[in-house]
């Protein structure tokens, strides 16, 4: 008996199933290459045109691109290439992103939002098909389906939704949809101020954003309003910005017509610009207590304590204010100004602040000229050679018109 040694020799079977096996290694390495490729290359690249022409994910990839770039439209040929991609790749949601589309241009709505749906399912974060379906829910008043959208568009987008927001804001000015969108907001408040918020940052008016607000939002105009203030303030419209900032806060006409608003340094909501904004830091602090504005200022550095914006009309006035008793060094440099808040923002008056054994109530004279529309009332710290600590009680700051002018 013969014993063959392992490794010796191959027979005809063998010297065949090693050929296939070769034969069968090329297509299966390609294959490998092929879809290293897909992945390194971008779906534009040309390479991949000879290398992958018919790969699902790069036909999808290029239609997709195509229907951004083209607005929708694309050429029957895509379209089919689209169709055979979605075959090879049944997982894959931009066919449904595509050909839901593309039956939403045809008028074929039913089709389009059972296309759309079915996308979804497969890619819950395709942002593209929710907002095709948000549209395609609104215009079809599914109020319930599109705030789902609304919601999940929210989440999606995160930091970057204000853009989106604007868009869904802009369709609350077209009287095709207003009320669509009215109803649906209503659905979700956080929405609903999200959306008031990018209109307050738009161009709309604001008597135009307080009836598209809902009672609850309108109620709750603190959450959203300030950015209008903001804006209005920011384009030099400070008698409006006023208006919209009172009408936040429902106060009283009297209240909001007093040239400095709380004066007796009060713990009220109503938010800054027009109200005190107060510092606290490294460089000091202001604070209200007992109806004070108690300040505490270290002297090392420079910055404003506390300040808030005045709209004075054009005319002479007198700024006072009451200092409790105390002691201040003479070479502290702490002192209120009167700065237009225009232009190159001239100083209209200083006073500076200094305690002494009694209370006082020192004050200066100024005038507001009518190039100056809104002020600026600041208490700042000015830092000298050597650190001067300050530490004083202010009362009651009063602005009183002198002649020719009607706060």
């Amino acid at each position: 008996m013969t014993t063959r040694r392992r490794g010796a020799g191959i027979g005809p079977r063998g010297l065949v199933a090693a050929a296939l096996l070769g034969l069968a290694a090329l297509p299966v390495g390609w294959l490998a290459v092929r879809a290293a490729a897909v992945r390194a290359l971008p779906a534009a690249s040309p390479n991949l045109a000879a290398i992958a022409p018919g790969d699902p994910s790069i036909v999808l990839a290029r239609a997709a691109d195509a229907l951004l770039r083209q607005h929708g439209i694309l050429s029957p040929a895509t379209l089919a290439a689209v169709r055979r991609a979605a075959t090879d790749a049944p997982l894959d949601a931009r066919p449904y992103l595509i050909l839901g589309h593309q039956r939403l241009l045809e008028g074929d709505a039913p089709r389009a939002r059972a296309t759309l749906e079915a996308g979804r399912r497969l890619d819950p974060r395709q942002r593209l098909i929710h907002l095709l379906l948000l549209d395609r829910y609104l215009r079809e008043s599914r109020f319930a389906q599109a705030g789902s959208e609304f919601s999940v568009l929210a989440r999606l987008m995160g930091p970057t939704q204000a853009p989106i927001a604007t868009a869904l804001a802009a369709m609350t000015l077209n009287p095709g949809t207003r009320d669509a969108v009215r109803r649906t907001l209503a659905t979700d408040p956080d929405l609903e101020r999200a959306v008031l918020v990018a209109l307050a940052r738009s161009d709309t008016p604001p008597a135009d954003i307080f009836a598209l607000a809902s009672p609850a939002a309108r109620v709750d105009a603190a959450g959203w309003a300030p950015a209008l203030v903001e804006r209005l303030v920011e384009r030099g419209r400070f008698n409006e910005a006023r208006g919209v900032w009172q009408r936040i806060h429902r106060l009283s006409p009297a209240a909001a017509a007093a040239p400095i608003f709380n004066p007796g340094f009060a713990r009220v909501p109503a938010s800054p610009p027009f109200n005190w904004t107060l510092v606290a830091g490294s460089m000091g602090a202001a604070d209200i207590r007992d109806g004070g504005l108690a300040v505490d200022y270290y002297g090392r550095e420079s910055g404003d304590l506390a300040s808030q914006l005045l709209v004075l009309r054009p005319g002479r006035y007198r700024f006072s204010v009451v200092v409790d008793p105390g002691k201040t060094d003479p070479g502290a440099g702490v002192r209120w100004s009167l700065v237009c808040a225009t232009g190159d923002h001239p100083t209209l008056a200083t006073l500076p602040v200094a305690a002494g054994p009694a209370r006082r109530k020192p004050g200066v004279d100024f005038a507001v000229p009518a190039s100056c529309p809104a002020q600026a009332l600041v208490l700042r710290g000015e830092a000298g050679e050597f650190p001067v600590p300050v530490a004083v009680v202010l009362r009651a700051p009063d602005i009183t018109p002198l002649t020719g002018a009607r706060p």
